[in-house]
């Protein structure tokens, strides 16, 4: 059978796609990028069983993937995730903003003199010592509900843990999936 190249676009657009978020300056940018990269990732599959569909072996093969892909925490999430995005209104990601934790470096209690905020610096007077946390702001996946069915944030993909609050790394972590699924295809039917 004959090499497609439409998968492997799409896997490259799902990379542009992860560079976007980690370069995106503002949640809308980070959530337009997410949200474009759920619909790459699953083009990936669409494409690639659109053209190797066509080969008689593909019933068969393909069986081991597609049951991973519906058993799978990480990429049902994916897939639905995609799903909600495209057929409802509800909201898919969020963002938990990030701030300032002040605390007693010893001791348990606080006492500040004064304080002020100034163009982005923190001017904190105190006759004890002061421990400064800064938090960052987060984005947030959401439990996803598509045709009906919810679908909680994933923490597992193929028996692994991944960090949910993780958003990019989460991403990475797909496309490596689908990589190692565009690399088993075209060995099996590229000849």
């Amino acid at each position: 059978m004959k090499y497609s190249e439409q998968p492997r676009i799409e896997l490259t657009q799902t990379k542009i796609c992860i560079e976007g978020m980690h370069n995106a300056k503002s949640f809308g940018q980070f959530e337009e990028q997410w949200k474009t990269f759920l619909h790459r990732l699953e083009h990936i599959w669409n494409k690639t069983s659109n053209h190797y569909g066509k080969s008689p072996k593909w019933n068969g093969w393909k069986g081991k993937y597609e049951h991973i892909r519906k058993n799978d925490p990480l990429l049902t999430y994916l897939a639905n995730a995609r799903g909600a995005d495209e057929h409802s209104i509800n909201e898919i990601l969020s963002r938990e903003p990030g701030g300032i934790g002040k605390n007693p470096a010893e001791g348990n209690s606080l006492y500040i003199d004064h304080m002020t905020v100034d163009k982005g610096q923190i001017y904190i007077e105190s006759p004890q010592k002061i421990q400064v946390d800064f938090i960052p702001a987060n984005t947030k996946l959401l439990p996803v509900v598509n045709r009906g069915r919810t679908y909680a944030v994933p923490v597992s993909h193929r028996g692994q843990v991944i960090d949910p609050t993780k958003v990019v790394e989460i991403t990475e972590t797909a496309v490596r999936f689908y990589e190692d699924f565009l690399n088993d295809v075209e060995s099996y039917f590229v000849k």
